[in-house]
């Protein structure tokens, strides 16, 4: 058994020494490497299984790639990871769709109900000393005593300092700068963490209902409802379902045929906007796949899919194909966009990378149907390529990305590049709006300039240079990461290049 209390003290004692005041870096791996490590000592044979496996190595490469790029989006993966991580031993048989809402609910709670628990004096050994509710609730609870009155000091102590200049200055002759309020904080912040870390509260019920879940379909028989008054039968309900999906798959033929011209002609309808006109694309793209999957599982569920009704399936493998059409369409107009604005940005790659899990969730549902799995398989695996598309997602430098290919296609078709939106981007953006900024200069001073006043002239790679320089030195060797090290030599380098 896990003694909880005392590792959650250490840990975040590591926890404050290695984030403390620091960036993304070697910490982030550092402290990966602790906790698993912590986890497999007490827990051998569940880190063991697959599962706890697959969620360590998740957590490692996306930690890994916080020291290699230094990015957000890394320390955003692992922390998910480390989440689903720690929710997985106690319950080891739930999809990664239930042990996210099991993290969901257990990191906002788990910190209230435990410090809540610090001042019920009733513990194990009380119950047995104790036998009846009367002989507990008699005893004084001097935890709470000492808590709420520390509380209440602490409040009026500002207070009165506050409104006493002559009581303030006597306090000041007291030098209290040893305790540093931020840092305590930041201890306490991580003991709450990770005591929810080591010992997560949990949804008990909604873990056996999922564990009572299956990916197969059952098969059961139709039962008629009601829907305002009226009957629907098993026969209604096949031709309702045939005539809607006859509409619909129609209907968004003549959607995709249209805006396919479009495209194809590089016509824009009359009034919109290309980036209107994108948008427009990638929310009719949501609701068409959200309402085409719903009516699917409908339709397909229990009885239906055992009887036999193959025209209804010909017509939903139909629009699921359609709704691919759609998925490519969507492609292409962001391909346009990016191509008409030069401009990559979170956003339209955000909308590639949707795109791709909806072509997988639609590939899903035609396997739904066509094996007849439940409702459950589908949220599942798309809960799961989700998962395993953001962990990916962290092996690329995506600022270096985006700046490169911006400052290359401004200084290739000889526009402006938004300088403003690669500063929004980390130290892996400074590279290219160097390139961009000293290539602009020196094309402009370098026939009214002498070489060697050029190549002293303080370009923007050198600005950058000494900035960038200047906040790494503020952090320690626990920031550290590859990315900051190679931005600063190729820093250097465009600085000094003539």
């Amino acid at each position: 058994m896990m003694h909880t209390n005392k590792i959650s003290l250490v840990a975040a004692l590591a926890y404050t020494f290695l984030l403390y005041q620091e960036g993304i870096g070697l910490n982030i791996l550092l402290l990966n490497i602790l906790l698993i490590s912590l986890l497999f000592w007490f827990n051998p044979k569940q880190m063991k299984e697959k599962t706890q496996l697959g969620l360590s190595a998740a957590a490692l490469f996306s930690a890994t790639f916080a020291l290699l790029h230094g990015h957000f989006l890394s320390a955003f993966a692992n922390v998910i990871s480390l989440g689903l991580l720690s929710v997985s031993l106690a319950l080891p048989k739930l999809s990664i769709a239930g042990y996210l809402v099991q993290a969901l609910y257990t990191y906002p709670s788990s910190p209230i109900a435990k410090f809540a628990n610090l001042f019920n004096k009733k513990t194990e050994e009380e119950n047995h000393e104790e036998t009846t509710e009367e002989q507990s609730n008699s005893k004084v609870n001097y935890k709470l005593i000492t808590a709420l009155s520390a509380i209440i000091f602490i409040i009026f102590f500002g207070i009165y300092r506050n409104m006493s200049a002559g009581f303030d200055q006597f306090v000041k002759q007291f030098n209290f700068d040893f305790i540093s309020f931020p840092l305590l904080f930041n201890y306490l912040f991580g003991l709450a963490l990770l005591s929810t870390f080591f010992k997560p509260m949990l949804l008990k019920n909604f873990a056996n209902k999922e564990s009572n879940l299956s990916s197969l379909l059952n098969y059961s028989e139709y039962q008629p409802y009601n829907i305002f008054g009226i009957w629907v039968n098993e026969s209604t309900e096949w031709l309702l379902a045939k005539v809607v999906f006859v509409g619909l798959n129609l209907l968004l033929l003549l959607v995709n045929v249209i805006d396919t011209f479009h495209l194809t002609q590089h016509i824009m309808p009359e009034g919109i906007s290309f980036s209107e006109y994108v948008h427009q694309g990638v929310d009719a793209l949501i609701w068409s796949i959200l309402f085409a999957i719903s009516i699917i599982l409908w339709v397909f569920r229990g009885s239906q899919s055992f009887n036999g009704n193959k025209t209804n399936k010909i017509l939903s493998y139909i629009w699921i194909g359609l709704n691919v059409w759609l998925v490519i369409t969507a492609a292409y107009r962001n391909h346009l966009y990016i191509s008409e604005e030069q401009l990559f940005t979170y956003k339209r790659i955000g909308v590639y990378f949707f795109l791709s899990c909806a072509t997988i969730g639609l590939g899903l549902t035609y396997i739904k149907i066509r094996y007849k799995l439940s409702n459950y398989f589908l949220v599942q695996t798309n809960t799961l390529v989700w998962f395993v598309f953001l962990v990916l997602s962290t092996s690329i430098n995506w600022d270096r990305i985006i700046a490169n290919h911006h400052v290359e296609r401004a200084i290739l078709n000889n526009k402006y590049a938004d300088i403003s939106y690669l500063y929004k981007l980390s130290y892996a953006a400074y590279p290219a709006i160097a390139r961009y900024s000293d290539y602009n200069l020196k094309k402009v001073y370098k026939e009214v300039m002498p070489p060697n006043q050029l190549a002293a002239y303080p370009f923007e790679s050198h600005m950058l240079y000494d900035s960038m320089l200047h906040e790494v030195n503020n952090k320690t060797w626990k920031s550290y990461n590859l990315a900051n090290q190679k931005t600063l030599d190729e820093l250097h380098e465009i600085a000094n290049s003539k």
